[in-house]
């Protein structure tokens, strides 16, 4: 009788570890971030240019300057830099304008994943999710 109970319970063991696996969606390596990200898009979607994020931390890492660059087959090459913060809280801002002293424009992410290759973002109060590849 001991013996069924022990190979039960090995087989119980063994099928509560098989099952359990880090859940890389919910990765989220803050020290990541610096560097070029490209924006990667859904398979059978055909991108007629590219958007790269390029982030470089400041003092605290966590914020810093963000340049955003565009391509764009008909229009070409557009730059932008801005500002960003990214909380331990995995939200990221990225100050896009300030107009006539009113408070800053902010484009605002929730961050799913952030890892040393991929990082995903979900716009805050939207249903658009951006998917980036680190280039750089």
């Amino acid at each position: 009788m001991n013996t069924i109970l022990r190979l039960a319970f090995a087989m119980l063991a063994a099928f509560s570890l098989a099952s359990c696996s880090s859940d890389d969606d919910e990765e989220f390596l803050m020290d990541q971030l610096a560097g070029t990200w490209e924006q990667v898009y859904d398979e059978g979607v055909v991108a007629e240019g590219y958007v790269q994020y390029t982030f470089t931390p400041g003092k605290p890492a966590t914020g810093g300057e963000c340049t955003i660059h565009v391509y764009d087959v008909f229009a070409g090459d557009t730059t932008f830099v801005r500002d960003y913060a990214l909380t331990e809280d995995r939200h990221l801002a990225i100050y896009i304008g300030q107009y006539g002293g009113t408070p800053p424009e902010i484009q605002e992410y929730d961050v799913q994943k952030l890892s040393a290759k991929t990082m995903t973002w979900h716009l805050t109060n939207s249903d658009v999710v951006l998917n980036f590849k680190k280039v750089k």
